[in-house]
């Protein structure tokens, strides 16, 4: 799903760029036999919501997520607020309304409405330099340290790639991360393409604490999490220790649904460390879906939160033939569909992924919290409740997905090269490889040998290698989560002119021996 060397959430609606492909695949292969907008007529809310839970009980056991909680806001009430299958596979505990999940990426959102709280306050521009405001922000290419603004940092449009290593498992805190980032060398054109960027959205949760004075965890609390009532939300995975009623994250491993730990992810910060309920969630959707307005009280601009929602750049590929348009925002996505502008993010992290999606002309918003990843249940159910409230057909969402996605792994097995018939050994015997690799922006790897076995580590993660061929071998990540987050990594070793090894490879990046 996501390699460790350019490690991408899924992030908008999983209808939209789902694994930042711009072509909003799983969308377009429902959208394409939608009638005309003007066949539509809007039903009764309870008609919308006729049969729904059948439905989502189904798609669950479908793409077995042990656990999901569904909440669904109208004209500014929650009109549905309901949890499926268990906490934890294999235990009693039921998912409700009030389970918390992780979020993902779906802070991002929650960083862009921080950072136009302080634009409303005129201690930012929305088009004022990063620089500026944090003074540890520096690229490789001097013009982007210079001219990046927090626009760009919001909209994925620094053209700097992204690299999950930087990140996950690292070690790094925030602010080393950010300041190891101007070792990225590589660029698609600054302003020139959309590259989704989870270390961007650090520095713009950095970028909040800076200018605020406070942490960025503070400012959610005290600016977002408090006014709304969201009082089972949090930014830190240590929050939940204690905490009754939170679902267990699982990896599906071998066709089962496997519990795993969370993951301590702080150092990702305005990128994706937000956990909380449907219930909760239902009031953030109020706020968007009132204009920044919440229970009578401005939180934000309406023309700042506007902003948000107004497509900032057009990814690689456009929208294609199925949608009017599809851009990405400011910590959002809005596409068409239907002929209604949706407004949406997922995200997903070990073991859980969100959706969140709405339509603001209809007062209409939705959200999908589940314990499961590499499933696409936020989606079927999105697409769903959209067409329910829109009047469209019904469709069995969750069957066409699943139809499409066993037809992709059969079509990546067929693929997949049968192994060598001869295998070479490696150059050196195993313990001459041992050692420590370093890069100047990820950090050291080390590699060890035990009971036979090539072990890798970073200060997070860790790894066996399978010898593959000669000096090529396989990366298998130790626990669960880091099996479906990272997959099998290649690892290759290189070697100088005297025979000495100089490299270790690991995925895409380059680690020089010391």
């Amino acid at each position: 799903m996501i390699s460790i060397a350019r490690m991408k959430h899924v992030i908008l609606s999983a209808t939209a760029l789902t694994l930042i492909s711009p072509a909003f695949p799983a969308l377009a292969q429902t959208a394409a036999t939608a009638p005309a907008p003007a066949t539509l007529s809007s039903p009764s809310t309870s008609a919308a919501l006729e049969g729904l839970d059948a439905y989502i009980e189904t798609a669950r056991q479908t793409w077995q997520v042990p656990g999901a909680a569904v909440v669904i806001v109208k004209d500014d009430e929650i009109v549905y607020a309901k949890g499926f299958g268990v906490r934890e596979d294999g235990k009693p505990g039921k998912v409700d309304p009030d389970t918390v999940f992780a979020i993902g990426s779906a802070t991002k959102a929650f960083t862009a409405a921080a950072l136009g709280m302080l634009v409303d306050e005129q201690k930012i521009a929305w088009d004022g330099a990063v620089h500026d405001y944090l003074p540890s922000f520096e690229m490789d290419d001097p013009y982007v340290t210079r001219h990046a603004t927090v626009r760009d940092l919001l909209s994925h449009r620094t053209g700097v790639v992204t690299n999950g290593n930087l990140w996950y498992g690292s070690g790094f805190d925030r602010k080393e991360i950010i300041r190891r980032m101007r070792f990225q060398t590589e660029s698609i054109g600054f302003r020139n393409q959309f590259q989704y960027q989870n270390e961007m959205f650090i520095v713009a949760g950095e970028v909040v604490s800076s200018v605020a004075g406070t942490s960025y965890d503070s400012f959610i609390a005290s600016r977002i999490f408090a006014p709304l009532g969201m009082r089972r939300s949090s930014t830190s995975v240590n929050a939940l220790k204690g905490l009754a009623n939170v679902a267990t994250p699982h990896s599906l491993i071998d066709g089962k649904a496997v519990p795993i730990e969370y993951r301590l992810i702080d150092n990702v910060g305005g990128a994706g460390v937000i956990n909380s309920s449907a219930r909760d969630m239902a009031q953030w959707l109020r706020l968007q879906l009132g204009g920044g307005t919440f229970q009578g009280k401005q939180l934000i601009a309406p023309a700042t939160l506007a902003e948000m929602h107004t497509g900032q750049i057009v990814p690689r590929g456009g929208p294609g033939t199925t949608f009017k348009f599809s851009e990405y925002g400011l910590g959002w996505g809005v596409q068409e569909y239907r002929g209604q502008k949706i407004v949406a993010h997922s995200g997903a992290i070990d073991g859980m992924q969100s959706m969140i999606a709405m339509i603001p002309e209809k007062k209409l918003g939705l959200v999908v919290l589940t314990n499961g990843l590499r499933t696409v249940l936020g989606t079927a159910v999105e697409l769903r409740v959209l067409d329910a409230f829109l009047g469209g057909p019904v469709t069995d969402h969750s069957a066409v997905l699943k139809k499409a996605s066993d037809d992709a792994a059969r079509v990546a097995r067929e693929k997949t090269p049968p192994p060598p018939a001869t295998v070479a050994p490696p150059t050196l015997p195993l313990d001459r490889y041992a050692g420590t690799y370093s890069n100047v922006m990820l950090g050291d790897v080390v590699i060890t040998l035990a009971d036979g076995k090539l072990l890798l580590a970073r200060p997070a993660v860790s790894a066996v290698l399978d010898h593959e061929d000669k000096d090529k071998f396989m990366a298998r990540w130790k626990s669960p989560g880091q099996v479906v987050i990272f997959g099998p990594t290649p690892v290759g070793f290189t070697f100088g002119a005297a025979g000495q090894i100089t490299t270790l490879e690991l995925g895409a990046d380059k680690f020089m021996r010391k």
